[in-house]
């Protein structure tokens, strides 16, 4: 057990040090006690206060966009195919189409903006707590408005 309690610290140092110290990386959500950040396709939660790091999941060419809700109880990172919620340490992936970009609605609901490159490019709403993900509109309502997240991961890989 201590061998792995030392693992998990120097992978947090690492993590950490490469996305916040060594200015090296360029995919990370930052909240007042949790990071985000991604690296080699895979997203991590890093908690300031224990030094711990969550493994969220592997994305198919890194993941696009993804917030750390206002009060940190819950973080939703999504990619091309899937969304990846964890909800106070337990970890929930939904399988989806590419989305796009994200943005925290109220304190249990998230909009994300779905398939932005096609013909039924939509805006979608997760529900945290229940899980429940519906479309709400049809993209063209948000033309010429801003979308953008507080906190978006940036692109590339």
């Amino acid at each position: 057990m201590r061998y792995f309690a030392a693992l998990m610290c120097e992978l947090f140092t690492n993590l950490y040090n490469a996305y916040f110290t060594l200015g090296g990386a360029d995919k990370y959500i930052i909240g007042r006690n949790l990071r985000m950040v991604s690296q080699s396709e895979n997203a991590y939660l890093l908690h300031l206060d224990t030094r711990e790091v969550t493994y969220l999941n592997w994305f198919y060419g890194n993941p696009t966009c993804g917030v750390i809700s206002d009060d940190e109880k819950w973080v939703v990172v999504a990619g091309d195919f899937e969304i990846t919620v964890w909800d106070e340490g337990v970890v929930t992936t939904i399988d989806t189409n590419p989305v796009f970009d994200i943005r925290q609605k109220d304190a249990f609901t998230v909009e994300l903006l779905v398939n932005i490159p096609y013909l039924d490019a939509a805006v979608w709403e997760l529900n945290v707590a229940t899980m429940e993900l519906r479309e709400t509109a049809h993209y063209t309502t948000f033309f010429n408005k801003e979308y953008l997240s507080k906190c978006t991961i940036l692109s590339g890989s």
